[in-house]
């Protein structure tokens, strides 16, 4: 089994084991995969227009008034293993974000905006990236949802081996703790 396939079992076990946040329940885990899609131009410089990613593993601490710090890091495993993997693109990323969602943590859906920062490796190549995009969580119910975020990361720099891409993720959401969710029409008993 690849090294980051045992460390996203790790955080998906450790993510079922914490909570969902709002200003009562500070702490999440999510997983989620993930995609990257350079523009054309730039794919003839990396080599690749699209890298599928599994995992994008992520840890948030919700702090006040709809704000969120958000750590993520995500491989390109699916690549290697389904063989897209065609050429030879390592891409490692650890994300820094503040997340606004608009004081909606309790709502069913959650949508945010995010900003922040990355240092994306691509072949043995350290790039940093100044992230913005947005996202949002739909909760099915008290205990599951499922989490969109689509990122553009900006690479300031002109370096070698990495260019400006979206970052497209989507995950499953889960809480140990029932969620005091808004009422849904269909929740109603008639």
């Amino acid at each position: 089994m690849f090294k980051p396939q045992k460390i996203f079992l790790i955080f998906l076990f450790v993510g079922f084991q914490l909570v969902a946040q709002n200003k009562h329940n500070r702490w999440a885990v999510g997983a989620s995969v993930g995609m990257v899609k350079f523009s054309s131009e730039n794919a003839k410089i990396v080599g690749d227009q699209f890298l599928f990613q599994m995992p994008r593993l992520n840890v948030s601490r919700y702090f006040f008034n709809g704000l969120t710090l958000d750590a993520a890091f995500s491989f390109n495993t699916i690549n290697k293993i389904s063989g897209l993997y065609s050429n030879n693109i390592d891409y490692f990323s650890v994300d820094i974000g503040v997340r606004y969602d608009f004081k909606k943590s309790n709502e069913n859906l959650v949508p945010y905006l995010i900003g922040g920062f990355s240092a994306v490796n691509a072949n043995s190549e350290m790039t940093p990236t100044l992230n913005f995009g947005g996202g949002g969580t739909f909760w099915l119910n008290p205990r599951y949802g499922v989490n969109l975020e689509l990122v553009y990361k900006s690479v300031q720099t002109n370096p070698a081996k990495m260019r400006s891409h979206s970052y497209f993720s989507v995950g499953v959401v889960y809480s140990l703790s029932l969620r005091d969710l808004a009422p849904r029409l269909w929740s109603h008993n008639k």
